[in-house]
Formats: structure tokens, sequence, C-alpha cells
């Protein structure tokens, strides 16, 4: 499948939404559906910024980029709109101009969904992001990288963790390694010793690392995020914290197993409900959520018992059940033949088990003299 044709499916997908809504257009400005709509291309400045610096707009005939005279030039070319047959519309930079600019292809705003607040148009947010829930096989492929490359540096990073490293240095080292294949480091999260029972979401400080240490990672390749979490000790670790690991890590299996295609998303949620309670720790689910499914945004929903959402074909997931002290963490695609894990053990040691039929190799603990 080229890029082209990767397009060509989403418009249609588009195409049939706004047939349903009764719309003549729709209009998208948010980094993640920009990256969607057109096969991986970037319309951000700002890496954090939801919104991006251009907006495109998709009718029934006709497929535009529209942009500032910054903006322009690169979106043609470097991001091969051009190429993808998206027609520009420009504005001055200094000019407001981007209502206008929609309103030259469709005159009443009030036909024209869009992504975000915008003029009269309704706002469909929540219609357009289930249009993204199903992967293409482009997708796939570019998941599968994002995964190994994601999973090797985590692993080789941690590898050379030392005691008395800072957390924001082990932060450092992981940016540095991913952003040499353009995978941006959207967020990273990295506690030391007792910080990991402290905090869900533990950002990097200058405490330094004694025998205890647990990263996290949230990476975006072409718009795509995937997610990891790895924990290693430094000496043999407590016989309770080994045999809590274990218990978090089937927590997370049971999840992934219990995710199938055409069931409800709650289902997974219900998973590790069970578990806590027969681990004898049903109280923990309440501390932090439990993950969901994802795809051009770290998680599109976090899943509760009301989740009303079915799995869908080819969608991707990240559960992140933890335990006080202990979370694990992997990204995996469900198909209609089982769960494919995007994320995976590379150099920490590999636990397998079996769930449901479902072989998992998933990682372990790391254990350094």
């Amino acid at each position: 499948m080229t890029r082209l044709e990767e397009v060509v499916i989403k418009e249609q997908r588009v195409r049939d939404l706004m047939a349903e809504q009764g719309l003549d257009g729709i209009l998208l400005k948010k980094q993640a559906n920009f990256s969607w709509l057109t096969a991986g291309g970037y319309n951000m400045v700002g890496i954090a910024a939801e919104m991006g610096v251009t907006a495109l707009l998709v009718t029934q005939q006709a497929r535009y980029i529209i942009a500032s005279k910054i903006e322009m030039q690169r979106m043609l070319v470097e991001e091969g709109l051009q190429e993808l047959g998206f027609q520009p519309l420009e504005f001055e930079w200094y000019l407001d101009r981007e209502s206008e600019m929609v309103r030259k292809i469709i005159p009443d705003l009030r036909k024209v969904g869009a992504d975000t607040g915008f003029a009269d148009c309704p706002n469909i947010d929540g219609d357009i992001k289930k249009l993204r829930y199903s992967l293409t096989q482009n997708e796939m492929d570019r998941y599968r990288f994002l995964g190994t490359k994601l999973s090797n540096v985590m692993e080789q990073v941690m590898l050379g963790i030392r005691p008395g490293d800072k957390e924001c240095e082990i932060a450092g080292r992981i940016g540095v390694e991913l952003w040499k294949d353009r995978i941006d480091p959207t967020g990273i999260l990295i506690a030391a010793d007792e910080r990991v029972a402290l905090y869900r979401h533990p950002i990097p400080t200058e405490k330094r690392v004694g025998s205890y240490v647990m990263c996290a990672a949230n990476a975006r390749y072409k718009g795509l995020i995937a997610s990891i979490t790895r924990i290693m000790h430094f000496g043999k670790p407590a016989p309770e914290l080994t045999k809590q690991f274990a218990q978090n890590l089937e927590v997370e299996n049971r999840m992934i197993a219990a995710t199938q295609v055409g069931k409800p998303m709650k289902d997974g949620f219900a998973a590790a409900l069970a578990a806590y309670r027969e681990f004898g720790v049903p109280g923990e689910w309440t501390l932090h959520h439990q993950g969901g499914c994802m795809g051009y945004y770290s998680r599109d929903i976090k899943v509760t018992d009301q989740t009303p959402d079915i799995v869908q074909e080819n969608q991707a997931f990240c559960w992140n059940p933890s335990i006080t002290g202990t979370k694990t963490e992997d990204s995996f695609i469900a198909t209609a033949q089982g769960p494919v894990m995007i994320s995976y053990p590379v150099v920490f040691p590999a636990v397998r088990q079996e769930i449901a039929g479902i072989p998992f190799v998933r990682p372990g603990m790391l254990v350094l003299d």
C-alpha cells in the first residue's frame, strides 16, 4: 500500500462521516488528525501543542491544505501534500484568514464539521476520533518500527544506568536515542527508589538512583504513539517485591487477553479488577487509570467499567496496571488472530505465561549485581 492509497482509504472514512451527518466538509486542525489523514505528516511547530499550525479541509470533491505563507511551502514539499493531491489555500501570516479560506469552499460553516471549536462549525471531534481506531496495514508497519526502536532504546539505556545517576540524566539519554530516528519523546517518567511508590506520574527530577528505578515513556513516530515501562533493581530485590512485580505483570497479561475484537473494551478493565481482588489489592485500580485504546494519542480512551466502546479490528491498546511500587506497560494491536505486541523484551529477562490459550513473552524486572 502506497502513502496515497492510505490517504484515500482514510479520506473515504471522512466522507462517509460527512454523509452520515449531512455535512459538506470536515475541517481537521489537531496534530493527531493531520498525521492520521496524511499518513504520517506533521503540521506542528511546538511538539507538545495539540493544535497544529495548518489545517486540512475535506469535501466530497476535493481535499485542501489551509496554511499561512510561513507554513505552506513546507506542507507541500517536505510533508508531501502536493503529491498527495491536497490543494493549497494560502493566506498572509499577519492576517487571520483561516475561516475565510474555509468559506471560499463552503460558505455556510454550519455545514463543516470540525475536530475542535472553530467559528460556526459544529464540533464533531468525538466522531472523528473513531475514524482513527482501525489501523491500516501501513500504520501497523509503522507501529512495529516504533515498537522495535522504543523497546531497544529503553532497555539499552537502562542497562547503562548506574547508582548515582540522576533521573533527569536518564530521561535525557532516552530522548537522545529516540531522536536519532526522528521519534518524539512526548512523555518520559523516571522514578528512583521511594518515588516509584509515591507517585504514579513521576516526572524526572535531580534525584539520584539508589537501588531501584522505573522508566516509562510515550514516543511518537509519524503521529503514532506507543507506551512502555521497564523496572530494574541493583542487588537482589526483596521477595515481596519480586512477587508483586510478577502479579502486576499477570494483571496486564489478563487485560491483554481480554481485549478481543468485537468485544467491549471494558472487558479488559474488568479483568484487571478481578485480578487485583484475587491478589489481595482490590483498591489499587483507584490510584491510577488502567490505560485503554491509543493511536495518535497516548490514550484515546481511558477505559472504565462505564466505557461503551467496542474493540475494533487492528486497534492499538496499552494497559498500564500498577500496584503501589510496581507498574508494567507494553503496547499492542488487537487483531482477529489475537494480540500483536508492539513493544516487547529485548535485553530484559523474558517472562513466559499462557492465559486463555494466548502465549505471552513479557519483560521481567531486570536485576543487576
